[in-house]
């Protein structure tokens, strides 16, 4: 048998972003080669790029490896083919040949018309209900539903570097924690200063321990934040240092050890559960400050998920991880900027959630953190190697004043 072709078609800003180099090395790599059929660049930062390419294989197998790989970067197959569906056969259960989304902009052909994907997140599945198609999750499949099969008839629209976007074009290279951490706070600060943009906070604990929690309580007084997500740790300690001055038992001005200060963030919960909530706390007067007391007050969402070394919990940690997963997708809804501030596992969670258009700003001092977080996002991520408590202070003192 000889070797096997299809044309593809690519559209975007593809010399920009790097996604030429993308497509090429796809090809190569499982065992392909191509030709350029014809190849248009645009000639202003408006006007896109487009090519044509014919791809050959040695076999089946390794043309729908290519194909598979080359649509996740935005490449079609180059003919109107329809979507092929297939019912799904129990709950929670696909057919075997599920076509499996990125969280690139999606659309399918159904019924000759293209249709735009709803929810789109990595990881899920398409399923197509009369004249819409949206993604869900393996467990939310029930049995019937039409769920899109193989590559027919699907267009991935990948997120673009512009032209004329330079606002971090500074950073956009490897991580290095030899950046000016100013100059990136001064355009964070730009980005977030227009409040019609929806900016969430993930967040872990050591934004307590490094002095952070007022600044970020500060930044969502004053309207910057519109969503908070993190795990029980952050409101605990966030809550025991305004109740006890202390965090993990060390005095937070002294930063000495308390005696028996080690069971100060028991008492905190203790107290948050006498109340029956975070809320009833702060209507109460006993909880008077912090990142929490600023949550309540401004009236904003946030979620909390549990794990396994949670004490306590808080009443408000959802300890079911499907119950938690969907309490952050529903936040997680229209947002435009996600803070990513020293909380690895929360900051991937939340990036399998939202889809490439939104802006990631991963601040740890961890540089390995960073990296990690960099590589599951899209050029929509941001990483910077500092302390998250001086990033806080030097953003809220840049738009606070």
């Amino acid at each position: 048998m000889g070797r096997i072709e299809k044309i593809v078609r690519a559209e975007g800003h593809l010399i920009d972003s790097g996604l030429m180099r993308q497509i090429f090395d796809i090809i190569i790599a499982d065992q392909g080669s191509y030709d350029i059929l014809d190849f248009s660049i645009g000639r202003n930062n408006d006007e896109y790029s487009s090519t044509r390419l014919k791809i050959n294989a040695p076999d089946l197998t390794s043309i729908n490896t290519i194909l598979l790989k080359l649509s996740s970067v935005g490449c079609t197959v180059d003919q109107e083919e329809e979507v092929r569906l297939g019912a799904a056969p129990t709950d929670g259960v696909v057919p075997a040949d599920f076509y499996s989304t990125t969280n690139h902009a999606t659309s399918i052909r159904n019924g000759g018309e293209w249709l735009p994907v709803a929810n789109i997140r990595m990881d899920g599945v398409i399923v197509v209900e009369q004249f819409s198609a949206r993604v869900k999750k393996f467990r939310d499949v029930k049995k019937g539903d039409l769920v899109v099969l193989g590559l027919s008839g699907i267009k991935v629209q990948p997120e673009f570097v512009e032209r004329d976007r330079d606002d971090f074009s500074f950073m956009s290279g490897d991580v290095s924690s030899e950046r000016k951490v100013q100059l990136a706070v001064d355009r964070a600060a730009e980005l977030i200063r227009d409040k019609s943009k929806k900016v969430a906070v993930v967040a872990g604990p050591v934004l307590v321990h490094t002095g952070g929690s007022a600044d970020l309580a500060r930044l969502i007084s004053n309207g910057y934040i519109h969503a908070l997500l993190s795990g029980n740790a952050l409101a605990v300690h966030d809550i025991e240092s305004h109740l006890y001055n202390t965090s993990l038992g060390i005095d937070s001005t002294t930063g000495r050890p308390v005696e028996m200060g080690h069971r100060n963030h028991l008492r905190a919960i203790n107290e948050v559960r006498r109340a029956g909530s975070i809320v009833n706390l702060v209507e109460e007067g006993v909880l008077q400050d912090g990142v929490m007391h600023a949550v309540v007050k401004s009236g904003i969402p946030f979620s909390l998920a549990g794990s396994l070394r949670d004490d306590g919990p808080l009443p408000e940690t959802i300890t079911d991880m499907n119950q938690a997963q969907d309490d952050h997708f529903r936040i997680l809804k229209d947002v435009d900027i996600v803070l990513m501030l020293s909380s690895m596992l929360h900051s991937i969670a939340v990036g399998n959630m939202i889809p490439a258009r939104v802006l990631t700003i991963c601040v740890d001092i961890n540089p390995a953190v960073v990296t990690k977080l960099k590589d599951r996002g899209s050029l929509q991520t941001i990483g910077l190697v500092t302390d998250v408590g001086l990033f806080l202070r030097l953003l809220a003192d840049r738009l606070l004043g």
